[in-house]
């Protein structure tokens, strides 16, 4: 199974059971550990996934579902391009809707967010306390959510090693650093579940100062493309109203090579890579 990063959502593994189904349970209950905890071990692990993490260029087509537990549904579309630069993964998004919003997102251990709306529009950059707002007034996802920056905090607790479902698991609680602190999510922290097996993310709970779950990225299922796995469909959870936001991958194009395009410096390009309509393949 091949690493693929930055879209949620881009790292995903195999398993939607977890510990964390019930709103508002809290992360002090810990689950059942498989070993004793080992530091070192957690510090490896870490260490392999974060590598892994940024991989390759290719362009993904998509639709975002707002789906509330009570109400009509909405819908938006967008496209993305994802790269790497020496400073981590990088992914300009073009929502396709009347305001044609842009964003490019800068992940790694200095994250950062840019907008910009309509093409003649001036980019600039959103405060980090900002990246909790929704990318579009359709949808809940955000552009923290998009980029998950918690992969690479650098205050983190290692949980040791357990069971997510039938997956074994390293768990991570990933605390919050200081810039977003105060933020209107009340997020404290992030944990993550990591694969032992494929160093891929399972799943990742967003906790509160007392560690209950308020948001969670759930995965539907998984399609591959060209020897690519790619996360068809994953949710954006709220735990505490049960409204959800649905990301459906429609069409890829990876293994692709951006590197004569500034996005593969990790620079806002003029124009966005060229890659010829039939080089997207559906994801069915």
């Amino acid at each position: 199974m091949k690493p693929f990063s930055q879209l949620l959502i881009l790292c995903f593994s195999l398993s939607l059971l977890g510990v964390f189904d019930a709103v508002g349970q809290s992360f002090r209950k810990r689950p059942e550990l498989l070993r004793p905890i080992d530091h070192e071990e957690g510090v490896r692990m870490l260490s392999i996934f974060r590598r892994m993490w940024v991989v390759g260029d290719f362009s993904l087509k998509y639709s975002i579902q707002f789906i509330p537990r009570r109400g009509k549904r909405q819908e938006v579309f967008g496209t993305l391009w994802g790269s790497s630069s020496l400073e981590g993964s990088v992914s300009l998004i073009h929502l396709h809707t009347e305001l044609e919003r842009q964003f490019f997102l800068k992940n790694g251990p200095y994250a950062s967010v840019m907008e910009r709306q309509t093409e003649l529009g001036e980019w600039a950059e959103i405060n980090a306390l900002d990246w909790f707002q929704p990318i579009d007034e359709a949808v809940t996802i955000n552009p923290f959510d998009l980029m998950m920056p918690f992969v690479f905090w650098t205050d983190w607790e290692y949980a040791g090693v357990t069971k997510k479902g039938s997956r074994v698991a390293h768990s991570f609680l990933m605390k919050l650093p200081t810039q977003l602190a105060g933020n209107t999510l009340g997020l404290f922290g992030v944990i993550m579940y990591i694969d032992e097996n494929f160093n891929a993310l399972l799943r990742a709970d967003y906790v509160n100062e007392e560690e209950n779950v308020i948001r969670s990225l759930r995965l539907l299922d998984l399609k591959k493309i060209d020897g690519v796995w790619l996360p068809k469909t994953v949710d954006v959870l709220d735990e505490i109203t049960r409204n959800k936001t649905r990301l459906v991958i429609k069409e890829a194009a990876v293994n692709r090579d951006f590197s004569d395009n500034p996005l593969s410096k990790g620079l806002i390009p003029e124009s966005v890579p060229k890659i010829p309509i039939y080089d997207y393949k559906l994801v069915r």
